[in-house]
């Protein structure tokens, strides 16, 4: 799989590399979401520049941004970075945001250090979560 994940104390950090589908972009996704950690997640960092070949359309980006819902419902208290300079995932970014499906603060970067820095500077989120449904 061309992503990596890398836990830290309050989110996760996301690394594409290599051919990036849209199926290991929903795939990513889907580790993220299932994984107990999740619920206290208070950040995502996703790297692409690494990526050589990102597959991506208006549809599926579309479709990706419709399934982050139900997990920003569940965890509201996450804040997103991104950390691209390709013009086409740049581009593709700016078309998840504007779709509005989510209202979590979202924003690009083009180092890893940028994006930690605005992270830091974002006043905690303490949203109410949704509640959970015992399993």
């Amino acid at each position: 799989m061309p992503f990596e994940l890398s836990w830290e104390p309050a989110g996760v950090y996301r690394r594409y590399f290599g051919h990036v589908t849209i199926a290991d972009r929903q795939r990513s996704l889907e580790r993220i979401c299932a994984d107990p950690r999740f619920d206290e997640l208070q950040f995502t960092i996703t790297d692409y520049r690494d990526a050589e070949r990102y597959d991506t359309s208006r549809e599926a980006t579309a479709e990706i941004a419709a399934l982050h819902v139900g997990p920003l419902m569940t965890n509201p208290n996450i804040v997103i970075a991104a950390v691209a300079v390709d013009e086409r995932i740049v581009a593709s970014i700016q078309h998840f945001i504007g779709l509005g499906f989510i209202t979590q603060p979202y924003r690009i970067f083009s180092t890893v250090a940028a994006a930690r820095a605005w992270m830091a500077s974002q006043p905690p989120r303490l949203n109410p979560r949704a509640p959970h449904l015992p399993r």
